[in-house]
């Protein structure tokens, strides 16, 4: 029982990793062995420990579960019920008795129309699991990223305290010489000093990230490392949003949503109309003083009249409802599309910011910086000048680092609004916990009753 169990959970936690690996296709960056190469666990092995350890609580497997129980409930029929009727109880009276059973007919197609509700509601968790998937995909990527980018600032305030140290080095011989006095030379250890404290700030966040990763599929370990390799850029924004945007989960669950006021508008008509009650009985007489009994047969029909409540104004409130559905869809075509424009041409502005920063000013402020500390080693220039081109060039890393991290932010929002997803969920530091306490609730809160809710 257990193998058999532990298969089943397997076999649902493979699907997931599935949809979630469609999903990431469409990602040339976070989903790709080429940008996240030669690492000690690699972008698929890490999504995949993650899903597996999630679904110990495999909240959609009860989804199904009560969607198909749903589907059962609305195809069985309306109890019958049994009348008893007793006329006269004395000996000197007449007497009648008659037993009804009564059976209500679908002759309009009632529970045909509760079915199509209740397929409707398992088409939405179809589309839920499939969001989950997305979530659970893009905010591991999220956390990926975030240790990625914390390694490259880690490298940068590396280089950093090389400069420092180098300049120290410098100074102390300068000031050994008598060039410089022990007031300039404690103002390099100072920068120096600084540096080796924000390298130590950089170094434990780059830890509590990778455990926070590793927390995801239940381990506390943080021995592992994701390298940029030579992609740092967030190369593959346009076109995972091209392809999401045609997957946008929002929009989806607006069309369901379209589809299951229908299905309530066609339930309600089938249940304004008359369906009849068919009744079949017997009715047993006997007349006082007279012993013998006469039996008769009886057939009857029970037709409603429909003539004051004919559900006139619930199926306008689903009329106004799907107006407003209607509108609600081409707003936020309208609305999702200039956000997604406006995000994309920021992402292009840094991606040229970042060109000129990293392809030329870096390169130059080190040449700088070199020839300036050459020429304060043999007398040319003041620790001064040194100073200031150690303090240029550690500003232009930092920009670089900056725009690096603004720009995969600027993707990450790009990504979820295409999805259809609340990139402020995605990017929590506790997205996938509350993902799952989302899951969980809605899990709950799934209606026991089938019909017009």
């Amino acid at each position: 029982m257990f193998k058999k169990n532990a298969f089943v959970h397997r076999s649902r936690s493979l699907s997931l990793m599935l949809q979630a690996n469609i999903i990431l296709a469409m990602s040339g960056l976070g989903f790709s062995s080429g940008l996240w190469a030669n690492t000690s666990l690699n972008f698929q092995q890490t999504l995949e420990k993650v899903i597996v350890y999630q679904q110990q609580v495999d909240s959609f497997a009860t989804q199904q579960e009560i969607a198909s129980a749903r589907l059962k409930q609305s195809q069985l029929w309306a109890n019958p019920s049994v009348s008893v009727t007793q006329q006269g109880f004395g000996g000197n009276q007449d007497r009648e008795l008659e037993m009804r059973v009564s059976q209500q007919l679908d002759v309009f197609g009632q529970r045909r129309a509760l079915k199509q509700l209740a397929q409707v509601e398992m088409s939405q968790i179809k589309i839920a699991k499939t969001l989950y998937a997305a979530e659970i995909a893009l905010a591991v990527e999220y956390l990926w990223s975030q240790i990625a980018l914390q390694q490259e600032e880690l490298k940068l305030s590396q280089s950093q305290l090389a400069t420092s140290q180098a300049t120290l080095d410098a100074a102390k011989l300068r000031y050994q010489a008598g060039s410089i006095s022990k007031l300039d030379q404690d103002r390099v250890l100072v920068t120096h000093i600084e540096n080796q404290r924000a390298t130590q700030q950089i170094e434990l966040a780059l830890n509590i990230a990778k455990k926070q990763l590793a927390n995801l599929w239940g381990a506390t370990q943080s021995n592992f490392d994701v390298n940029f390799v030579q992609k740092s850029w967030p190369y593959d924004t346009l076109q995972f949003v091209q392809d999401a945007q045609a997957n946008n989960f929002y929009q989806q669950n607006l069309a369901l949503q379209q589809q299951r006021q229908e299905a309530q508008a066609q339930y309600l008509k089938v249940v304004n109309r008359p369906n009849p009650t068919v009744s079949l009985g017997v009715a047993r007489s006997q007349t006082a003083g007279v012993s013998e009994r006469e039996n008769q047969m009886i057939l009857g029909v029970e037709i409603p009249m429909n003539m004051f409540n004919r559900n006139q104004y619930s199926q306008h409130i689903i009329t106004a409802k799907q107006a407003l559905l209607d509108k609600q869809k081409s707003f936020y075509q309208t609305q999702n599309q200039a956000q997604l424009d406006t995000l994309l041409t920021e992402l292009t502005g840094l991606k040229q910011q970042y060109d000129l920063i990293n392809d030329q000013q870096i390169p130059l402020s080190e040449e700088v910086y070199q020839k300036t500390l050459l020429g304060f080693k043999v007398g040319k220039y003041s620790i001064t000048d040194v100073q200031q081109a150690s303090q240029q060039l550690q500003q232009q890393r930092l920009n670089k680092i900056q725009i690096l991290k603004r720009a995969w932010q600027t993707s990450f929002d790009a990504k979820s609004l295409a999805f259809g997803i609340d990139s402020s969920v995605i990017t929590s530091p506790d997205a996938i916990m509350q993902i799952n306490q989302n899951l969980w609730q809605t899990t709950q809160q799934l209606n026991t009753v089938l019909g017009a809710e």
